[in-house]
């Protein structure tokens, strides 16, 4: 018989070396996975988010016939003047009433209150995005520090709140022409859905940037600021996530796999490809055919 004394209790080194590697095993295994459903969670949100935003915006359209400017301008220049932009005027259809009402169209944005300026509205938020930090930050001035592409680089003293959502300006340079854009919003558009031939069907309303070459802001087209009125709205001049070397500031952007969450006219959101056909993406960033 075996004796009390000579019985073992435990594990061996190799034992215990070997349990060690099969849960690491395991958890390699596992983590894409979890790392994988969560992004899919994150990127329904974001989906839901875009939702909306079509369905605050049909609202506004419905009530006034005309959809909200792209940013309000009161002078020639596009680039000075109030400013405030798409996303605050929808905010009575998003449930922030008390943030509309802290708002006076009549004076700029750096009149506003800051609590107004910084207000975080999840909605306008995708939550991939999480990762550029804080959902306010230092808006990027104009100056010897603005960048095209890195439009934060020169930071200035005014905090706002960012936004992952910005209108379609069209496939047309957002500088060379503010008020003549193809695309559902620009400098004063007010934009009716009679005036969108394509069909409502087949015309992107708002798309999706993330924060990795800077801000984009809710609250509109801030004076002073680096690329102010690209923070507003978007180009359709690249697919969404496409070519890292070719890409810019103006496009539209997403931290998902392959592509990003659209809004279109008719209220339907869908994910575009960044493999998607350079024509037909244009042709859908515009109301009336890429020109």
């Amino acid at each position: 018989m075996r004796s009390l004394g000579s019985s073992r209790i435990g594990f061996t080194l190799v034992e215990l070396l070997v349990v060690i590697a099969i849960i690491g095993v395991l958890i390699g295994l596992l983590l894409p996975a979890v790392q994988a459903a969560r992004e899919s969670a994150r990127r329904t949100q974001c989906s839901n988010n875009l939702k909306q935003l079509g369905l605050a915006l049909q609202n506004y359209h419905e009530a006034r016939r005309q959809l909200p400017e792209g940013w309000l301008c009161n002078t020639a220049d596009a680039e000075t003047g109030v400013g405030w932009g798409w996303g605050s005027r929808i905010l009575s259809y998003v449930e922030e009433e008390s943030t509309f009402k802290g708002i006076d169209i009549k004076t700029p944005i750096a009149s506003a209150s800051t609590n107004v300026r910084t207000k975080v509205i999840s909605s306008y938020l995708c939550p991939s995005d999480a990762s550029a930090g804080s959902p306010t930050f230092n808006v990027g001035d104009e100056g010897g520090g603005c960048d095209h592409d890195a439009a934060d680089a020169n930071p200035g003293a005014e905090i706002a709140s960012r936004t992952n959502y910005v209108g379609m300006f069209g496939t047309n340079e957002i500088e060379d022409e503010p008020f003549a854009g193809n695309g559902m919003f620009y400098a004063n558009s007010r934009m009716p859905f009679r005036h969108v031939t394509d069909g409502l069907s087949k015309t992107i309303m708002v798309g999706e940037r993330d924060s990795r070459m800077g801000g984009s802001l809710w609250i509109g087209m801030w004076e002073g600021k680096c690329e102010a009125m690209i923070r507003v709205v978007g180009s359709g001049d690249h697919p969404p996530n496409g070519d890292a070397t070719d890409r810019h500031f103006d496009d539209l952007s997403s931290r998902h796999a392959g592509g990003a969450n659209v809004v279109f006219a008719d209220g339907h959101v869908d994910f575009i490809a960044e493999t998607i056909d350079h024509a037909v993406y244009q042709a859908l960033g515009t109301r009336k055919g890429a020109d």
